[in-house]
């Protein structure tokens, strides 16, 4: 079912010929749709639309690819408007990496479903006050009296774990900002391993509980981190350092996450080639993570370093993160590397490149918010324009908007089908929820008699609009609780 059309060797055949040409060949097939167009060339892709294909992901020609005499005419082709996704330049590189990004991007999506111009989705706005209704009786219910934590990984680990861990901390005497660093540390394997697990795996804890999905990664991350699996030093297992991460291997994580013929995880070895790379990343970027041992907890020591009068704006710390561990995410089929950003051809516009380009970072932000925490209860720093954030992108935000009837899709029998992270629909559905969350927040808020500064983005999220898709999707579609759209996942951004 997954077609691959690639059409730049095509010899003899030049784009005004292919518009009447191949569409009527591919439609004489019966082929209705493209999963991977392998093609830069935008009167290419135009035809094949026009014609009645659907084409869910664009990929251009790796530089491998293009003949050395080539590259000048290929320039010249990209500035007039041809497809790429190089966004090697620092302007780019800059505008990608910035958290106003997200919301301008997702925003002009918007905008496109407001005029009724989006490919895969309607937006239904007067469904919006079911999702509202049902985001505010699950804070009432969680949360009766309003004191809702932040969105963050912190939520999966149990109170007897933290409390257990903490009161042993405390009795070895370890430093309050060492206690700091290691939470850090904690939290990030933790997210970094927080990608979908797939229905079928499940984790036996200590004291035999079976537990799946999330929750059941949490658990296992937390038993891995204080066994010392991601320590170099056997003598302070309660660390996460660039040696120990580097050693990881693929049978390490197999074992903690108890993995089997009859208990699989999804992207098992992606998970563990990600903090491969960690650990790589923390020595390359000292500046954040420190020198002599480098771990993602000194980015604490960082962050006083540059802070004024005990203050310090998000961006400062979204800064180690967006740098500091760029280099951890795979590259894209094009050879960029860019991590959770990915192309949606509406808004091309000619001659701009990255125009068309989403970036949703959606865990760099998910470890943002669980790095808060910890950071907040140091007590010496105060994080401003703290709601510079986005929602995070995911399938439990997102699934929460299709179930409650806000977005629906154009060809319901796309719901049956698998698909890739990059492909169209799923940036039109990420970037919808990004921007439809920020409205459903500010609904609550008025709902609830809050403001912003009292009920920000990241406890709507948890009070919220996340646990609010898990229990439609229990309603919709069984105990399991599966996304209303099945993604294919690699274990990097799901």
């Amino acid at each position: 079912e997954k077609y691959f059309f690639h059409t730049e060797n095509i010899a003899g055949i030049r784009d005004a010929r292919f518009q009447t040409m191949m569409p009527d060949c591919l439609n004489w097939l019966g082929i209705t749709n493209i999963d991977f167009l392998y093609s830069m060339s935008n009167e290419k892709y135009d035809a094949l639309v026009e014609a009645g294909i659907s084409i869910h992901q664009r990929v251009p020609l790796p530089d491998q690819f293009v003949p050395r005499g080539a590259f000048v005419e290929l320039h010249a082709k990209i500035a007039s408007g041809y497809h790429t996704e190089d966004i090697k330049s620092e302007e780019c590189v800059q505008d990608m990496r910035s958290l106003k990004t997200i919301r301008r991007q997702c925003n002009r999506v918007f905008e496109l479903a407001k005029k009724g111009n989006l490919r895969h989705f309607n937006l239904n706005m007067d469904k919006m006050p079911v999702a509202v209704d049902a985001v505010v009786d699950c804070i009432m219910q969680e949360y009766p009296k309003l004191d809702i934590p932040l969105h963050s990984r912190f939520r999966h680990f149990t109170t007897e774990q933290l409390n257990g861990i903490r009161e042993t901390w405390t009795k070895h005497r370890i430093p309050h900002i060492e206690q700091i660093r290691r939470l850090i540390d904690l939290a990030t394997i933790s997210v970094l391993l927080d990608a979908g697990a797939g229905k079928e795996w499940k984790y036996v804890s200590q004291e035999g509980n079976v537990i799946g999905r999330s929750e059941g990664l949490a658990v296992a991350s937390f038993d891995m981190f204080t066994a010392g699996l991601f320590s170099s030093d056997p003598a302070v297992k309660c660390r996460v350092n660039s040696i120990g991460l580097r050693n990881l291997r693929v049978d390490d994580v197999r074992a903690g996450f108890q993995v089997t013929s009859l208990n699989p995880l999804v992207g098992l070895e992606g998970r563990t080639a990600l903090l491969n790379r960690l650990g790589n990343a923390l020595e390359e970027h000292s500046q954040f993570f420190g020198a002599e041992c480098a771990r993602p907890g000194n980015v604490v020591d960082y962050l006083l370093e540059n802070s004024s009068d005990g203050k310090v704006e998000l961006s400062v710390l979204w800064k180690a993160i967006i740098q500091g561990f760029e280099s951890i995410w795979p590259h894209n089929l094009s050879g960029v590397n860019r991590g959770d950003a990915w192309c949606y051809q509406p808004l091309k516009i000619s001659g701009k490149v990255g125009s068309d380009i989403v970036p949703f970072h959606k865990l760099s932000q998910w470890l943002m918010l669980s790095w808060l925490e910890p950071i907040q209860e140091l007590g010496k720093l105060e994080i401003m324009n703290v709601d510079d954030h986005t929602c995070l992108a995911e399938y439990r935000n997102g699934g929460l908007l299709i179930d409650s009837g806000v977005l629906s899709l154009k060809d319901p029998s796309n719901a049956a089908r698998h698909w890739d992270v990059g492909s169209e629909l799923i940036v039109e559905w990420r970037a919808m929820t990004v921007a439809l969350i920020d409205i459903v927040a500010e609904e609550v808020r008025k709902k609830l008699g809050k403001s912003k500064s009292e009920l920000g983005l990241a406890k709507v999220l948890e009070g919220g609009t996340w646990m609010t898709g898990r229990i439609l999707a229990e309603k919709e579609r069984g105990e399991s609780k599966p996304p209303p759209l099945k993604i294919r996942s690699d274990g990097t951004v799901f």
